[in-house]
């Protein structure tokens, strides 16, 4: 009995460091069922199996849930990125190249990432600030790597200066497409993936490269 007595202050410990992301989850299931509006800091507190008032513990109110949501299904990609960079020695093409599978497999393949994306667009309209939050935290930080990895390329001689440079989002479109295509055709129009990237990566270099 001693024993057990001694253990349970233990446990209570690691269920109180776990209810964040029972929280998370709970609110992942709730926002991707019934949308943003809909969902309520009660019905995520059911589900996740704590009182409402434990949820205000952890986040200030649904806005920073649904935020901390995003950000939790997001984390990793921004780091990653970078340390590519960081520790790439080879030619800038081959870092692009590594840089682009990372993000096909992080975002394109995962369905849950692709389902926050799909939440932020059905609610950006209603809620900006959502929307301009996701951009400020997650997607300006992508935006920069890019950035940072095309200016490499000019420095070293190996892309073309252009327009581009100021507008990485032109070469990052077809990640948005194929998000799209596959929200609203899944299996039915199923795309080749392994093709679509490749197409992809072709039309990036071509347009980025230096002729030699």
């Amino acid at each position: 009995m001693a024993e057990v007595l001694e253990t349970r202050p233990e446990t209570r410990r690691r269920r109180k460091a776990e209810r964040p992301q029972e929280i998370l989850e709970a609110a992942f299931t709730e926002f991707s069922r019934d949308g943003y509006v809909t969902t309520t800091l009660d019905r995520i507190a059911e589900r996740a199996g704590v009182t409402k008032g434990t949820i205000y513990v952890y986040f200030e109110n649904k806005e920073q849930l649904f935020i901390s949501m995003v950000q939790e299904f997001t984390k990793g990609a921004d780091e990653t990125v970078q340390e590519m960079y960081e520790t790439h020695e080879g030619s800038t093409a081959d870092l692009l190249r590594a840089q682009f599978s990372f993000i096909y497999q992080y975002i394109v393949e995962d369905k849950r990432r692709r389902e926050v994306v799909r939440m932020l667009i059905a609610e950006a309209s209603r809620f900006p600030k959502l929307a301009d939050r996701y951009f400020d935290e997650i997607l300006r930080p992508c935006l920069d790597r890019l950035k940072q990895a095309i200016q490499r390329g000019i420095d070293r001689g190996e892309i073309r200066q252009s327009s581009i440079v100021n507008s990485p989002q032109v070469i990052i479109a077809p990640i948005a497409l194929v998000d799209l295509w596959m929200m609203m055709f899944d299996e039915r129009q199923p795309l080749d993936l392994k093709a679509y990237f490749d197409a992809h990566l072709d039309m990036v270099l071509n347009g980025l490269l230096a002729k030699s």
